[in-house]
C-alpha cells in the first residue's frame, strides 16, 4: 500500500510508500509516457480488466486521483464502480477536484 505512480498506457503501477513528501513522478520505463501520481486509496484493477482501467482513466483524467471526496454533509464518498456512475460522479463533484 502507499501512494502510487500509474501509467494508463501500459497499466503499470509503482508503489511509492506512505510518505507523501518523498513522492516523485517519472516516465514509465515501458511506454515512456508520464506516469500519474495517485492517492494511496487507489486500488488498481487487474491488467486484463479493460473496463476497470477505462473507469480509472476516466476518473483520473477528470482530476479524481482517488483522494477522499466528501458530500455536502462531510461524509466520505465511495468511488464509482461503473462508467455510468462515474459520469454522474464527475459531474456532481467536479468542484471538489484540486487543481
Amino acid at each position: 500500500m502507499g501512494y502510487k505512480n500509474v501509467c494508463l498506457n501500459c497499466k503499470r503501477v509503482e508503489n511509492l510508500g506512505t510518505d507523501f513528501n518523498k513522492f516523485k513522478t517519472r516516465k514509465c520505463p515501458i511506454s515512456e509516457t508520464d506516469m500519474i501520481f495517485v492517492n494511496q486509496k487507489f486500488r488498481p484493477p487487474k491488467k486484463t480488466d479493460k473496463k476497470g482501467w477505462q473507469l480509472a482513466a476516466f476518473l483520473i483524467h477528470h482530476g479524481f486521483v482517488f483522494q477522499r471526496i466528501t458530500d455536502e454533509n462531510q461524509a466520505y464518498l465511495s468511488y464509482p464502480k461503473s462508467m455510468e456512475e462515474a459520469k454522474l460522479f464527475v459531474e456532481k463533484y467536479k468542484h471538489k477536484v484540486k487543481k
